[in-house]
């Protein structure tokens, strides 16, 4: 039997770091458009060491909305669950148009080990949303939804 070669794929700058753990650990958790949300704010986050927006990202609401099939009532509880989920904080700030400036602080996830101690907290934290705001329940992940009464489907 050969080993199988692995070689290198194209390779280039401009790229975001995902961790494994964002898949493995919190897609069963916070769901499909929450993640790709995370992973959008993430892609955006100021990585410039010593700026005052150093971890923020200000390119949000408007810009996941256009770019993706999200409607605005869907974005503050994903807000909400990224939010549990200790993967951002927000802060706003007077723009001085009548609404505040959204900044996300984006968090690298927790360790494995750390995720494992919260994900109990995380998860009676998702239901309790879910109790608060129904429609969150078609957002979070596998291991958050609420179980669907299923049909009968016995032949009798």
């Amino acid at each position: 039997m050969t080993k199988p070669h692995i070689r290198r794929g194209n390779v280039r700058n401009g790229f975001t770091i995902m961790y494994h753990d964002i898949f493995d650990l919190y897609h069963p958790y916070i769901g499909d458009k929450a993640l790709l949300y995370y992973m959008f704010l993430l892609r955006y986050r100021n990585t410039e060491e010593g700026s005052d927006h150093f971890g923020k990202s200000w390119n949000g609401r408007k810009s996941v909305v256009e770019k993706f099939q999200v409607s605005y009532s869907a974005i503050p509880i994903m807000d909400d669950i990224l939010l549990i989920s200790g993967l951002i904080e927000i802060e706003t700030e007077p723009s001085g148009r009548g609404r505040d400036k959204i900044y996300y602080i984006v968090h690298d996830p927790l360790s494995r080990d750390e995720f494992r101690e919260k994900e109990s907290d995380i998860r009676t934290d998702l239901l309790r949303l879910i109790e608060k705001k129904s429609e969150a329940g078609r957002i979070v992940g596998k291991e958050v939804k609420p179980k669907r009464k299923g049909r009968n489907t016995t032949n009798q």
